[in-house]
């Protein structure tokens, strides 16, 4: 009896470790998301969260990893009440925009009253498909992009619906020791690579015009 409630406790404990594996392998909040396939149309969205917050407009959609709850794309949406009093923050399942995961209010800072504007849907004449391939042709980028953020910024002077579109990718960069490890054993080699061969993330984040689609800014953070 004493062998087998050992047995039984072994089991139970491997049993344990394995699922927290599992658990760590399929929960990773920091993957990057194929922001490309979620383009829901802002008038949608905007429809979406005033259902849920009367009286308040929209003023900020982005599309992104949920890093609440591991791989989730999700939209969120951000907007405030016509006295500029109370902010809302809504979180959608981007897969299926009927699924609101979160919808908190809050009473509005002072100093977010004088930043806060409306998005102008009228004037998005850009969806966000549109937006993406415009933005990969401005930053020469062939991979999906990441992230992507609506909301009105200055241009030229003038309060503009503005596109924010990220990419991201993992660039293998290998040290000079990694290289001079080639002329040495393979256990040898192997052990440096491990510890020389280094994974950097390349970002390229673009702004574009989300009335006419020209190009605001392209900038590079690697």
């Amino acid at each position: 009896m004493k062998k087998n409630n050992k047995l039984v406790l072994l089991g139970a404990a491997l049993s344990m470790t394995a699922g927290i594996g599992i658990l760590g392998a399929s929960v990773n909040a920091d993957e990057v998301i194929n922001a490309g396939k979620y383009t829901q149309n802002v008038t949608q969205l905007q429809k979406i969260f005033t259902n849920k917050n009367k009286d308040f407009s929209l003023e900020e959609v982005s599309v992104e990893n949920n890093k609440d709850n591991g791989q989730q794309p999700v939209y969120k949406l951000e907007g405030f009440n016509s006295k500029k009093t109370k902010e809302a923050k809504m979180k959608v399942n981007a897969e299926k925009t009927s699924d609101v995961i979160k919808n908190k209010t809050k009473k509005m800072d002072a100093d977010d009253k004088s930043d806060a504007v409306a998005i102008d849907t009228k004037n998005v004449k850009k969806n966000p498909n549109d937006a993406i391939n415009l933005a990969k042709k401005y930053a020469n980028e062939n991979g999906n992009a990441t992230e992507w953020t609506l909301k009105m910024d200055k241009v030229n002077g003038k309060e503009t619906p503005v596109y924010k579109i990220e990419f991201e990718s993992q660039q293998n960069n290998s040290s000079s020791s990694e290289k001079a490890a080639k002329s040495s054993s393979k256990t040898k080699s192997s052990s440096s690579k491990k510890s020389s061969s280094k994974e950097n993330t390349e970002k390229k984040t673009v702004k574009l015009n989300a009335t006419n689609g020209n190009k605001i800014s392209v900038e590079n953070d690697d």
